[in-house]
């Protein structure tokens, strides 16, 4: 079999995963607070014999967090905040302690102050926060302060990474704190309250990636019949030596 079909192969690999992630980008484009995903690419030479020439394959190196900061756009509502560039909201979720910019924040019936997707907001102490009282006044500071009306209830516990490229999605907006993302540190504001920051992924280009990437594929694909049907052409026409 001709090494070509694998270098082909390892390409369409690449490729599959690059559909993967951009679909996932595309889904969420209109997710507040979240932040695509980009996949890395890297060559590999596979190691020849004397006067050959070195294959070249294709390989994924993982992927990484676009960190620029998404459009923001005004609510004027008091428990809309969006966080600093580099910034990240912590919160409790059922698979335990995640990370968000995704700032639009409500009471929920039993007080506890969460995301859109329910996670709970965590406070500095590492607890949820708990606003008492009448919902409808609660607020949040510049400063990340939670308020129930004039009563200071808990403080936002914001956090930074050392290298936020490296975080990963768990679903939706909510990212996972990795050893490659270095110690969680704590941040501070200010932060924009009556505002909302939209997804970084834009509808436009993550359709222009997605058709790019099934054409690459495809390309890859029609390679690999290529060279499944040569091989198929030498067994079935090259005499049998042994006869």
């Amino acid at each position: 079999m001709a090494d070509g079909i694998y270098v082909a192969l390892s390409g369409a690999l690449a490729q599959a995963i690059n559909l993967e992630t951009t679909a996932g980008n595309l889904a969420n484009a209109g997710t507040d607070g979240f932040q695509r995903t980009l996949p890395r690419f890297r060559e590999e030479l596979s190691l020849a014999g004397a006067g050959e020439p070195a294959s070249h394959y294709a390989a994924v190196d993982g992927t990484s967090l676009d960190t620029t900061q998404g459009t923001l756009r005004r609510t004027d509502r008091a428990l809309d905040v969006a966080m600093p560039s580099g910034t990240y909201l912590s919160v409790q979720s059922s698979n335990g302690e995640r990370y968000t910019r995704a700032g639009s924040l409500s009471v929920g019936l039993d007080g506890t102050l969460r995301t859109v997707g329910g996670a709970s907001v965590l406070g500095e102490n590492g607890s949820p926060i708990v606003v008492p009282g009448d919902p409808s006044a609660a607020r949040i500071d510049a400063n990340g302060q939670v308020y129930a009306g004039t009563q200071a209830v808990g403080q936002l516990k914001l956090v930074s990474f050392q290298n936020p490229s490296a975080l990963a999605h768990d679903q939706g907006a909510l990212l996972i704190g990795t050893p490659a993302a270095g110690q969680v540190t704590a941040s501070s504001g200010p932060i924009e309250v009556g505002q909302l920051e939209g997804s970084n992924a834009n509808v436009v280009s993550a359709m222009t990636d997605l058709v790019t990437a099934t054409r690459t594929f495809e390309a890859f694909q029609r390679v690999i019949d290529t060279f499944r049907d040569e091989d198929r052409r030498v067994v079935t026409t090259v005499p049998d030596a042994s006869q």
